[in-house]
């Protein structure tokens, strides 16, 4: 008689169990797909207005900034969604064609969310205003860098940007960065390229060097991956708390 009424208990539990456990699962996701997303612009001054109200090299100076601080997020606000990125010249594996944002973003954070510090020095700037909306900026950028993937890194970097103004404020639809020099000290110490970027180690077997293939995996499945962890612990703790509800109503009266 014990061992049904505990059994009852345990029926009677069973279905909000699974219900909990459901909404845990989900929510965990959402708060963590949430969490994961970009953040928003780190523009000062953004308008709907349909001509600048601020200068474009003050988004400029602000992007750089997001770059010496390594904020791959700050940086990755700044473009398009159908934003084009290149990376020509001498930077082995990365270069390549870079399109929409998602991609321009997970380059940013195999290169720059590498940096230990990183230290970038804006020279020769100049300006070519195509459109009222429409403007060109050009400069050279000096890099030292420390990189967990690469070593101690110098790079000499000539940048040309297309700026458009629009609702989100100043925001880049077309980009390159050619590498005039670029050095490494992994590199020059005969470390194999996998060690550093797996796309080195591509590009050398006559391979595409594409960032997504490499990372979608752990890029898209990681949100996932977490949300079941939490939704497992959840369940140990329900399971035992069940189990606690179950022993108490055994050991009372026999109906």
């Amino acid at each position: 008689m014990h061992e049904r009424r505990g059994s009852r208990g345990i029926s009677k539990l069973a279905i909000p169990l699974a219900l909990v456990v459901i909404v845990a699962v989900a929510g965990a996701y959402v708060f963590l797909a949430h969490g994961s997303s970009p953040s928003t612009s780190t523009q000062s001054s953004s308008s709907s207005s349909a001509l600048p109200t601020v200068p474009v090299q003050s988004a400029v100076n602000q992007f750089m900034q997001d770059f010496n601080s390594r904020n791959v997020d700050g940086m990755s606000a700044y473009y398009t969604p159908s934003a084009l990125l290149v990376w020509s010249g001498d930077v082995g594996g990365l270069a390549g064609m870079y399109s929409s944002v998602g991609n321009i973003r997970l380059l940013y954070a195999t290169t720059v969310g590498k940096s230990v510090t990183l230290d970038a020095n804006v020279s020769n700037y100049a300006e070519k205003t195509i459109s009222p909306t429409i403007t060109n900026a050009t400069f050279e950028i000096t890099m030292l860098e420390n990189s967990t993937a690469a070593g101690i890194v110098h790079a000499t970097i000539g940048v040309t940007q297309e700026w458009n103004w629009g609702s989100a404020g100043w925001q880049i639809t077309k980009e390159n960065w050619r590498y005039i020099t670029f050095d490494s000290s992994y590199i020059d110490k005969g470390i194999p390229a996998a060690t550093t970027f797996p796309q080195w180690g591509y590009e050398l077997k006559g391979g595409n060097p594409n960032l997504v293939e490499e990372k979608s995996l752990e890029w898209h499945a990681g949100p996932y991956v977490a949300a079941s962890v939490y939704a497992f612990l959840f369940g140990i703790v329900a399971f035992m708390a069940l189990r606690t509800v179950s022993r108490r109503g055994s050991l009372g009266p026999v109906s």
